[in-house]
C-alpha cells in the first residue's frame, strides 16, 4: 500500500487546522495510527475541495460529504449494494400515517467519550429546520417533517408534514452532531460525530487527515488512519495515481484510465453511476425565460455523438427527464429530445431571434468527467444554430457560491446525484425554490408536493409521471445524460464502488 508518510510534518503549517481528540482536546491525536507505517494509512483521492464539513450543510458526495460518512452517522444508511440499512437506529416503524418511530442504539458515544442519545438527534432536526436558509438539510427537510420528538433516550418520533413513504431513505445522509459541541466549536472545520474516524486536521483547499474512532459502536475499520487528498483537476489526478500518492481516486476521463490499464498495481473501472448531468437554465433574463429557447436548445445538442466520444459508447442521453435507470424511478413514456437542429433554428426564429444569440455557460474546473470537452463540444453545437456560447471556469466552492446567486451564469454545467433514492427528492432539486433554481414554475412545484406527501405508491408513480411530463415540455435544464463512475483503485485492496460516487474510508479492506 503506497501512501504518505509524513503526515503530521505535512500539516504543520496548514492555514486552517482542527485536530479533535477522543476527549475532545484540541491538540491531541493520541489513538491513531503510526504515521510511520505505510500500511496503517488509506489515501483516497477525491475531485472537488472542501467547503466544510458541518452535517448541517449536505455536501458533494465526492467532496465534503465523503468525508462526513467516515466521521458521522445517520438514523440510516444505504450500503454498498444500494440497501437500506439501519445505523443509529437499530430499527423503525410507520406508526401512523405521518408517525414514525425510530428505535436508536443504546451505548453509542461521540468521539469525545459523551453519550449519544435522542435528544441530540432531536436536536439536529430542530437546528436545520429553524433555519433553512442557513442549512441545506433544512431547506429539503422543512416540506416534509413538522416536528421530532424524543420521549426517552432510545427513541426518536418524526411526524410529517402528511403521508411521505420515503422517510428512513432520505435521511440515510442526513448525518448528526452534538449540540454542546456546536455551540463551543465551529463544526464547520472542527467537526464531532459518533462514526468510525475522528477528524486530525483539516485544509479545505488540499486535504482531511483522520484516524480511527476508539469510541465507534460498530465493525473497526481496517485502517488507522485515513487522508483524504483533493485532486481538483484531470492533471492531479493522473499525476497523483502516477507517483503512487494515492490508493483510490475517481473521476478520471475514460481516456486517462486507459494508461492504467495493464499497471501490476492498480485496477480500473468505468461504470454506471447515479449522476444525472444536465445545463441549468437562468430563466430570470432574456433569453431563457421563453420556453421556445429552452426547447431549441435542447435540439441543437447532439448528445449521443458527444457522450459516446467522450464517456462512452454504452451510455444513453437522459430520457427527457433528470433521473435515469437502473438507480431512479423513470418515467417510461417520456423520450429523450432528438438532435433535430432544423427545429432548433425554426423555434429560435419563433422566438425573436432569427440570427442567433449570445450566452455564458460556466464550469467547475476539474469537477466533472470531460468538463472542458464537453463544453466546448456544446458550445460547437449551438453555434451550428445560432448560439455564441462564452465559457467561463471557475473553482468548485466560487462556481457553486456564483449559481445561487442572481448573477449566475446563462447556462450551468452541472450533476446531481444523492444517498438516497427517494424519487420525490430526486426530483424536487428542480422545483422553483431551490438554491440553484433560476426559474419559477408554480404548476411543477405543485406537482412535487403533491408528490411528497402521496400516499401509496400507485398515487406516487402517477404524479412522478405527470411531473416529468411536465418538465420535459416546459424544460428547465438541457437535457444530457449519466455521468459514468471511473475509478483507479490499488489491487491490494477490496473495495466495492458505489454508484453515487462515494469515497467513504470504511467501505476499503486489505485483501
Amino acid at each position: 500500500m503506497r501512501s504518505i508518510r509524513h503526515v503530521t510534518t505535512a500539516f504543520a503549517a496548514l492555514t486552517i487546522a482542527a485536530v479533535v481528540s477522543s476527549c475532545g482536546v484540541i491538540g491531541d491525536s493520541s489513538g491513531g495510527g503510526s504515521d510511520d507505517s505505510a500500511d496503517d494509512t488509506l489515501s483516497l483521492g477525491i475531485s472537488r475541495q472542501l467547503t466544510g464539513l458541518d452535517p448541517g450543510a449536505s455536501g458533494s458526495l465526492d467532496g465534503d460529504a465523503t468525508v462526513q460518512a467516515a466521521i458521522f452517522n445517520g438514523l440510516t444508511r444505504v450500503d454498498p449494494d444500494s440497501e437500506l440499512v439501519g445505523d443509529l437506529a437499530e430499527s423503525w416503524e410507520q406508526d401512523g400515517e405521518t408517525r414514525w418511530v425510530f428505535t436508536l442504539r443504546d451505548g453509542v458515544r461521540f468521539s469525545n467519550g459523551d453519550p449519544f442519545t435522542a435528544t441530540d438527534a432531536a436536536w439536529n432536526f430542530e437546528r436545520v429546520l429553524g433555519d433553512p436558509a442557513g442549512f441545506s438539510q433544512g431547506s429539503s427537510l422543512q416540506s416534509v417533517i413538522a416536528s421530532v420528538e424524543a420521549p426517552d433516550d432510545t427513541t426518536l418520533i418524526i411526524n410529517t408534514q402528511g403521508p411521505y413513504l420515503d422517510l428512513p431513505d432520505r435521511l440515510a445522509n442526513f448525518f448528526l452532531t452534538q449540540q454542546a459541541w456546536v455551540e463551543s466549536h465551529n463544526p464547520k472545520l472542527e467537526p464531532l460525530g459518533t462514526g468510525p474516524y475522528r477528524l486530525v486536521s483539516l485544509d479545505l483547499e488540499n486535504r482531511a487527515v483522520l484516524e480511527r474512532n476508539p469510541e465507534y459502536f460498530g465493525d473497526e475499520p481496517d485502517f488507522d488512519r485515513v487522508e483524504y487528498v483533493v485532486l481538483a483537476t484531470e492533471a492531479a489526478r493522473v499525476a497523483a495515481v502516477q507517483t503512487g500518492e494515492v490508493d483510490a481516486a475517481i473521476q478520471f476521463e475514460p481516456s486517462s484510465l486507459q494508461q492504467f490499464a495493464d499497471s501490476d498495481t492498480y485496477d480500473i473501472g468505468n461504470q454506471w453511476s447515479t449522476w444525472n448531468m444536465t445545463l441549468r437554465f437562468n430563466e430570470t433574463k432574456a433569453p431563457l425565460e421563453d420556453v421556445r429557447v429552452r426547447q431549441a436548445l435542447n435540439y441543437a445538442v447532439d448528445k449521443q455523438t458527444i457522450v459516446s466520444s467522450l464517456l462512452g459508447d454504452d451510455i444513453e442521453p437522459l430520457a427527457g427527464q433528470v433521473v435515469s435507470q437502473p438507480y431512479d424511478l423513470t418515467n417510461p413514456a417520456l423520450e429523450a429530445f432528438p438532435y433535430d437542429p432544423d427545429r432548433a433554428r425554426q423555434l429560435l426564429a419563433e422566438a425573436g431571434y432569427p440570427d442567433g444569440l449570445p450566452l455564458e455557460l460556466q464550469l467547475s474546473t476539474g469537477t466533472y468527467i470531460a468538463s472542458d470537452q464537453i463544453a466546448e463540444a456544446v458550445a460547437s453545437q449551438l453555434a451550428a444554430v445560432g448560439v455564441d456560447v462564452s465559457i467561463t471556469t471557475a473553482q468548485f466552492p466560487a462556481w457553486v457560491e456564483r449559481s445561487r446567486t442572481d448573477d449566475v451564469a446563462d447556462l450551468i454545467y452541472i450533476g446531481y446525484t444523492s444517498g438516497y433514492k427517494s424519487p420525490v427528492e430526486r426530483l424536487r432539486i428542480f422545483t422553483s425554490n431551490y438554491a440553484q433554481s433560476h426559474f419559477e414554475d408554480p404548476e411543477y412545484d405543485r406537482l412535487i408536493d403533491e408528490l411528497t406527501v402521496a400516499p401509496n405508491d400507485e398515487e406516487r408513480v402517477r404524479l412522478f409521471n405527470e411531473a416529468t411530463e411536465l418538465f420535459r415540455d416546459n424544460p428547465h435544464v438541457l437535457f444530457l445524460w449519466p455521468q459514468p463512475l471511473t475509478y483507479v483503485v490499488d489491487k491490494d485492496l477490496e473495495w466495492t464502488p458505489r454508484p453515487e460516487h462515494w469515497l467513504i474510508a470504511q467501505d476499503f479492506s486489505r485483501r
